[in-house]
Parts: C-alpha cells; structure tokens; sequence
C-alpha cells in the first residue's frame, strides 16, 4: 500500500457478524471500501469510497424538481429510497390537522396554510409524499396579492436527498466503541433485548437520520426573523419550498399566551436585504455540496486514525455528537429572537462547542473583532456573489455587533484614552486596547452562566475591573458570531478535516 492510501485508509477490526454476516455488503450500502488484512484476526483495512475512488463523495445532493416561476417535475423523487421506520402517524390524525388548518380557517390566513403545507410535506406516507408535495406547491403558488398578481411568481421546488450511507457510517462508529468497551462481542453479538444494542447517543444524533435541521436550518433561517422557504424533513432528506422572496417570520405581537412571560426581544429589526429567486437557488446548490464534503470528511473512517494508522471510532462519535450540537445550537440562536438572554446563553453555548470542534482556537480568539473581520474578509473573497448575497448579510451584522461591544466602557479611572487598565497578575496593572478588554469581558460574561463573582484566583481582580467598566449591554446581533463561525466551517470543509486529523 502507498503512502497516499495508507493516508486514506485506515485499519480496524470488524466483527464478522456485521450487515447480517455481510461485511461487503455494509461497505456497498455505506459507499466504503473494505478490503481484509487478516480475516482470521478480524483486521480489516477501511476507507471512504470516495477517496478510494478519487471523486467528490455522494452522500447529499439537491435535485432540482421546479426552478424558479417554472412547473414541477416530480417524478424526480420516484427514485428515492424507502422510508427506513415505517410512518406511525394516523390518517385520522392528518385529516384533522388539515381540517384545523386550512377549511375550518379563512383563506386569508396565510400562516394556517403554511404550517399545513410544512406538516403536510412531513407527514405523508412515502406512497403519498408526491402528490401531497405537489399538493403544497400549487397551494402556495395559488396564493395573490390584493392586486389578484401571484404572491410567490418565483416559487420553486427542491429536494435535499441524503444517502443513508451518511447513517451507516455513522453507526459503525457506535458499534465498534460498544466493542472497545466489550470485546467479546466483535466475535458473538449481543443477545437482542428489545432496545438498540448499539445506541449510544442515538438521541444526541437525530438531526443527521431524520430532521437535518442541524447541518441545513442555518441556511433556512439565514435572515431570521425573515424566512424565504418552506421546508418538510423526511426520512430520504427535506422538501424545500423556495418562496423567491423573504417573509416576515415573527409577529411583533405575542401569539400565544405563554409569551406574556417571554421578554420581548427587539421590537424593530433591520429590514432584509432583497434576495433574488437565483441568489436562493445557487445558494442552495452551494450549501448542498459543501454539506456534502463536511460530512464526507466527518463520517470518513480515515479523518480519526492514530498515528500507526488504527481508527479510532471514539473520536469519530464525540465529532459527530459535537458537529450536530453546533449546528442546533446555531439554529436555536437565529429561530430564538423573544429572549435576548437566552439566546446570549446559546451563542455562548455555540462558541464553546465551536471550540471543541477546533473551527475557533479558543473563546477569547472567537471574540476578537479583527479574527472576526479576517473571517468575514475571507468569505466574502471565497463564496459566489450570488451566494455571499444571501449567507453574508447576517455575518456582517455579527462583525458589527462584536465592534459595538465596545462602546459599553463606561469613562472613568479604569477607562480612558481609547483602553482599559485592567490589574495584572503581578499585582500592577496595564492598559489594553478596547478589543483586547471586550474579548476578555465577553469571555468573562461567557464563564458568569456559573454565576457572578467567579473563582478567588489571581485573574479575580481582573474580571471585577471588568465588570465595573462596563455597560453589560451587548447588541442583539451579537449572538450572531457563532453562526460566521459556522459558515466558515461550512465553506472550508477540507480544513476541518486537517484540524480534526492533526489532533490525533
């Protein structure tokens, strides 16, 4: 074996009960390359089919079923794959839901129809999924204006298909860490017992098998409070309804009782950047193959060998539970806009998980505002114009938030000149510039979710100082930040995988 397979391939042991007995077959349904090394010893060398093929990988791909103001092509889908867990939702309870939604409600009420059109492209079974998506688009495309002209001329169909091998590769990773903690089961597998015998974090990983939301709600709500799509997620991918143009997605006024106690949030926001049917698309195709190279490099066997070339399943399960975690912690953050604390928490939440992933080096360097800028200034040189017309709105916002943090020192003995004299650990002090003193207040409010007051170490009287000169009033679009993290790490997906492999 060469040095550049060597480098693609990695070795591990493989019970040979795997795939019913069938360990070939698992590689053709999970696009790897398993070849033996010592069957007998249950070696076996592994690697991605795509590496070994010397392709890009296909494991997410956007099929285009209607472009832009142009009529559907649904058969399309007829290819996809079977649902894998049969649909356990009733007719009975559909029908009702349609009734609550769309006839028993005026034909004005545009959000009715839209949460039926989501709960419509989610619900229905595979052998109903094509007429109820068709059933949605031209629902949506029979909606006017007052003027009686089509409010979405623009409408368009799409769908975000992932292979299951995303899934199988993923479980191979579950299933040889139960085995490093038991092995006596790589020769005989477990006694079946009516719950998963390899579920481990199961729970943790339900966006990557059914939802998506973590790896493709950022894009959705790319504009929030403004939306542009709607969208339902099924077992094959997610149906996408691009509207051509954005929507207002949040009513100033409370719509349900409960939010009498939620804090109000900004009651203006910045109105939304014209985004043109085209734009979305490209945008789309875009997101779609990055996607599909992030998870190539995060399901590949190869991207979590030790040095004598051995996988190591266990890095591969906490980077996947860890890249799911951001992408819901960075949806919660653009979908949260009542609760200004709460979505504080999350970004910070965000970061730290960011963190772990190696996208940022370190908390204090996320909050620096020229590490911010050199990120941005570095997308808005890479993405398309028609795709960076859509994604990079909401980064700037952020870059500009983190600027404005600033402004909260208050003038006084500590703060003055344009810095901040903050103690130091020798006992004096030393003046530091307002970027230098915002990033270590941020990251002091970041370490304040344990509660105020912090640790009686010697960087203590540093944090009081800090706490004292300033404001705590931190722009709304500040909980932005770790979403121009994330679309750095969607974008250079390659780097993720150098990160990842030079930490083993």
């Amino acid at each position: 074996m060469n040095t550049l397979q060597s480098a693609e391939a990695v070795q591990a042991k493989l019970p040979p009960w795997l795939w019913g007995n069938d360990i070939l077959g698992f590689a053709h349904t999970a696009q790897l390359k398993i070849t033996p090394v010592d069957v007998d010893k249950q070696r076996w060398s592994v690697q991605a089919l795509e590496r070994h093929e010397h392709r890009t990988a296909r494991l997410v791909r956007l099929i285009e079923i209607a472009p832009p103001g142009g009529g559907p092509q649904w058969e399309r889908l007829r290819r996809l794959p079977a649902s894998r867990v049969p649909n356990t939702v009733s007719p009975e309870l559909v029908a009702h839901k349609r009734h609550e939604l769309v006839e028993s409600t005026s034909p004005e009420n545009l959000l009715a129809r839209l949460n039926w059109l989501h709960m419509s492209l989610t619900l229905a079974r595979d052998e109903e999924f094509i007429s109820a998506a068709d059933s949605a688009f031209q629902s949506l495309k029979s909606v006017q204006t007052d003027e009686a002209k089509p409010l979405f001329p623009d409408l368009a169909a799409y769908f975000v298909s992932f292979d299951p091998a995303v899934s199988w590769r993923s479980g191979l990773a579950r299933v040889l860490l139960r085995i490093e903690e038991e092995p006596a089961l790589l020769a005989t597998p477990p006694t079946p017992t009516g719950q998963l015998a390899f579920g481990s974090g199961t729970m943790l990983q339900t966006d990557i098998q059914v939802t998506r939301d973590a790896y493709l709600a950022p894009l959705f709500l790319c504009h929030s409070p403004y939306l542009w799509s709607i969208v339902g997620p099924r077992q094959q991918g997610v149906t996408v309804l691009s509207l051509g143009k954005p929507l207002g997605g949040q009513t100033p006024d409370p719509a349900e009782l409960i939010q009498q106690f939620m804090p109000s949030g900004p009651s203006n926001f910045p109105a939304c950047p014209p985004i043109a049917a085209t734009q979305i698309s490209s945008t789309l195709a875009w997101w779609a193959d990055h996607l599909n190279e992030l998870l190539s490099v995060a399901t590949d066997p190869a991207t979590f060998r030790d040095a004598a070339g051995a996988y190591r399943p266990r890095r591969q399960f906490e980077t996947l539970l860890s890249l799911e975690q951001a992408g819901k912690r960075v949806q919660a953050v653009l979908a949260h806009q009542r609760d200004p604390a709460s979505r504080r928490l999350l970004a910070f939440a965000a970061l730290d998980t960011l963190e772990g992933l190696k996208v940022v080096s370190s908390l204090e360097n996320a909050f620096e505002l020229t590490k911010a800028e050199r990120v941005l200034h570095a997308l808005e040189g890479a993405l398309p114009a028609e795709v960076a017309a859509v994604l990079l709105p909401s980064a700037r916002r952020a870059v500009e938030a983190l600027r404005e943090c600033q402004n909260g020192f208050l003038p006084s003995s500590h703060v003055s000149g344009g810095g901040v004299a903050i103690p130091s650990k020798n006992g004096g002090a030393v003046t530091v510039s307002l970027e230098n003193a915002t990033k270590q207040y941020l990251r002091v409010l970041r370490n304040t979710s344990h509660g105020f007051g912090g640790k009686d170490d010697a960087g203590r009287r540093r944090d009081e100082v800090l706490l004292m000169s300033h404001t705590g009033e931190l722009p709304h679009d500040f909980a932005l930040l770790p979403y121009l993290y994330w679309l750095d790490c969607i974008a250079n997906p390659q780097r993720l995988r150098t990160r990842l492999t030079g930490r083993q």
